[in-house]
Formats: structure tokens, sequence, C-alpha cells
């Protein structure tokens, strides 16, 4: 497994700039950040941490992804907010389902209720596994390093259209990924860390504050 994970990495490095990030790139990252966060990422990394044989299985497992054509299309998919369009319905009436999401989220990231409300799309939820996903096929070989860029420099721009800053951001894709069917509180105090821009610090998870540093719209 070491030799396998020592050749793929070598791979990767023979295929990476190895230039530093720009301010530029490390605000398309935090588009992603939630779920870097999570994963206990670094979040304004683009170079894999740990064993990339494991994102390569994660990637078939969780997404059916296995080669880059196959990467692309879910990526375009993602971009295209195909499932978070299709929750789009449930935003256009008051439901009793969508009502106790909206508190949930509103006690868990401490925002009051109504600023909560005005988030009428899921589309964060497509964004941020974009950024998130983009990064790992990358890892896994799937993309070149300008095409992960591509897809990030794409879901920023799309962001900017649908959302208008990284509150409303953080409550939509928490929108989604209830809608979807995830546990709350499986992420509220990840999304909550990184929205505050404040970690436990017994977690020490570099820039945690992206938030604070890097402007939603450019």
């Amino acid at each position: 497994m070491k030799k396998r994970n020592d050749k793929q990495l070598a791979a990767f490095n023979a295929n990476h700039s190895g230039q530093p990030l720009t301010e530029e790139q490390k605000r398309l990252l935090a588009f992603g950040g939630i779920l870097f966060y999570y994963r206990g990422e670094k979040i304004l990394g683009i170079k894999p941490e740990s064993n990339i044989n494991e994102y390569i299985g994660g990637l078939q497992q969780q997404w059916e992804i296995t080669n880059s054509a196959e990467a692309k299309d879910t990526l375009n998919g993602l971009l295209a907010l195909q499932r978070s369009t299709e929750f789009e319905p449930i935003f256009l009436q008051p439901s009793k389902e969508l009502s106790g999401i909206q508190k949930d989220i509103a006690k868990g990231l401490g925002l009051d209720l109504a600023s909560v409300a005005q988030v009428k799309s899921a589309y964060a939820w497509d964004i941020c596994r974009a950024v998130s996903l983009a990064k790992w096929c990358y890892w896994a070989g799937y993309l070149t390093e300008n095409e992960t860029w591509g897809v990030m420099k794409a879901a920023s721009e799309i962001a900017a259209t649908k959302g208008k800053n990284w509150s409303d951001y953080t409550v939509s894709f928490l929108l989604g990924r209830t809608i979807q069917g995830f546990d709350l509180e499986d992420l509220i105090i990840t999304t909550k860390q990184i929205l505050t821009g404040k970690g436990p610090a017994l977690r020490k998870i570099e820039d945690v504050d992206i938030y604070t540093r890097f402007a939603f719209l450019n």
C-alpha cells in the first residue's frame, strides 16, 4: 500500500506546478472550506496530505467516478446546480418540514431566523461539493491543475450570481444537505466554526477563519 501511495504521490507531484497559492486561489478554495474542514483537511491547500488511494476509493464508492470523463461529467452536473434545482419547489411554499429545518439551522449557527428564512436556494450544496470534488479528482489524477482551478473559478462565479455573502452561502449549503437527507447535527458545529472563524483550541486546523479573510464576491 505504501509503495502504491508513493507512486501515486510521485505521479501527482510530476504534474503539479508547485507554485505558491495566490490570494485568489485561496479565495476559491474557501468555497469548499466546509467540507475540507469537516474532513480534517488543510482548507487552503491543493496538495494531498494523506493516502491518495483512499480518495480514489472514495470517489468510486461515493461518486461512481473512476476516470477523467466521469469526473468532468459529475462536476458539470454540480456546476449546473442539478441537485439543488430539484429542491426549488420546496422553497416556493411554506411547510412544517422547511420551517423546522430553518429553525434548526438558525439555532445551530446562532443566526436570527429571519436571516435564515430569506435564503431561498440550496445552490451552495452543489457549489461546495463541486469545489471539494474538483480537488479530490485532481489528487486522483482525473483533472489537470488548470482544469481544477477552472472548476473552482466557475463555481465561485455561479455562487456570486446566487448569493451575496458567506452567511447565506453557509445557510444555503446546510439547507441543501439537510433536504438531501443528512443529519444537521453531523455538520452544524463545523459550519458554525467556519462561519465565525473560531475553532476549538484542541482542534488545530489551519485557516478556519477563511470567511473573514476572503471576500465572497470578487
